[in-house]
C-alpha cells in the first residue's frame, strides 16, 4: 500500500471494512505505534558505520603528501570498507523497516543481524557499488562545474552526471528491499529496481520530494535540527518500504507464484486457522438434559 495509493483495494466504491483507513494516516499510525523501535534502530545503524568513520578521519589527520598513489589507496579502501560497513547494516535496517510497514512480528536485534549476515554478499557488492558510485560523482561534479565555468559545454556531462546521480538514488527506494524480500541475483535486482523505478514514476518522484524536502529543511536550519538525525534515517526508511514494497510485491514476487499455481507464503503469519484451541460445532453439542419433577439444579459458585 502506497501512501497516497491503495493497491489492495479491488476498485471504486465505499470500503465495507470499517477499519480500512487512509494509507497516510495508516503510515503514520504505523510510524508512532513503533516510534521507540525505529528510534533505537537509527542507533544500531549509525553504530554500524563508526568504524568505517574512524578509519576515515584517522587517515585524513595522519595522511602522507597527497599523491596519485595516496588517492589509490584511499578510494580503494573507501569503496571496499565503506560496501562492508554499508551494504549489510542497510540489508539489516531495510529489513526491520520492511517488516514493520507490512505489520510483521519485529524481533530488532534478532531481526537485525539476522538479515546482516543471510544478505551479507549482496549486499557488500550494492555497497561497494554505492561508494564507489558516490567517489566517481564527487570528483565528477566540481570538476564539470569547474570547466564549464570556462566552457559551457561541460554543461552536458554535467547534467548527464546529475540525472544519473537521481535516477541512481530514486532505484534505491527499491534495491535493498529486493535484496532481503528475493532470492534474485545482483543483476536481476538492479534490473527490476530501474524498471520499477520507470513503471512507478508517481511514487518515484513522491518519495524523491518528501526526501529533499526533509533534507533542505535540516541542512537550512542546522544545527537546531541535529537531534532529526535519530528520526530521519528510519522515518524515510519507513516510507520508501511502505510506498514501494507493494509494488515489488505486484511486479516482482507475486508474478513467480501466479506462474506457478502456487500460493504466496507472505502472508501465512496472517493466516490463524491452524491456531484455534477451540472449535465451536454446535451440531456435536450433547442436548441439555431437562431436570425432573420436582428437582432443581444446584448453582456452583
Amino acid at each position: 500500500m502506497g501512501l497516497f495509493s491503495n493497491y489492495d483495494k479491488a476498485g471504486p466504491g465505499v470500503s465495507k471494512n470499517p477499519d480500512d483507513k487512509l494509507p497516510v494516516f495508516k503510515f503514520f499510525e504505523n510510524y508512532f505505534s513503533h516510534l521507540s523501535k525505529l528510534v533505537l534502530l537509527n542507533f544500531i545503524y549509525i553504530a554500524a558505520f563508526l568504524p568505517f568513520a574512524a578509519i576515515m578521519l584517522l587517515e585524513y589527520y595522519i595522511s602522507p603528501e597527497e599523491t596519485g598513489l595516496y588517492y589509490i589507496v584511499f578510494y580503494t579502501l573507501f569503496v571496499v570498507l565503506g560496501g562492508l560497513v554499508f551494504g549489510p547494516a542497510t540489508c539489516g535496517f531495510t529489513k526491520i523497516v520492511r517488516n514493520i510497514a507490512t505489520e510483521r512480528p519485529v524481533f530488532l536485534w534478532h531481526d537485525f543481524f539476522k538479515a546482516y549476515k543471510s544478505n551479507f554478499r549482496q549486499g557488500w557488492f550494492i555497497g561497494m557499488i554505492d561508494m564507489g558510485f558516490l567517489a566517481a560523482m564527487s570528483t565528477a561534479f566540481p570538476l564539470y562545474y569547474r570547466f564549464s565555468l570556462e566552457n559551457s559545454t561541460f554543461y552536458i556531462p554535467f547534467l548527464v552526471c546529475l540525472v544519473c546521480s537521481v535516477l541512481f538514488a530514486v532505484m534505491h527506494f527499491y534495491i535493498y528491499l529486493l535484496i532481503v524480500s528475493t532470492n534474485l541475483s545482483l543483476w536481476k535486482i538492479l534490473k527490476n529496481s530501474f524498471f520499477l523505478t520507470c513503471i512507478e514514476v508517481k511514487i518515484s518522484i513522491i518519495n524523491l520530494f518528501i526526501t529533499v524536502l526533509i533534507l533542505l529543511f535540516t541542512i537550512i536550519f542546522f544545527p537546531y535540527t541535529a537531534f532529526l538525525i535519530i528520526i530521519i534515517p528510519s522515518f524515510l526508511g519507513l516510507l520508501y518500504a511502505f510506498n514501494c514494497f507493494p509494488l515489488i510485491r505486484k511486479y516482482v514476487i507475486q508474478p513467480w507464484y501466479d506462474e506457478r499455481g502456487e500460493t504466496n507464503p507472505e502472508f501465512e503469519y496472517r493466516d490463524t486457522s491452524s491456531e484455534a484451541v477451540f472449535v465451536d460445532s454446535p451440531e456435536k453439542e450433547t442436548p441439555e438434559e431437562k431436570p425432573k419433577d420436582g428437582s432443581r439444579k444446584r448453582k456452583l459458585r
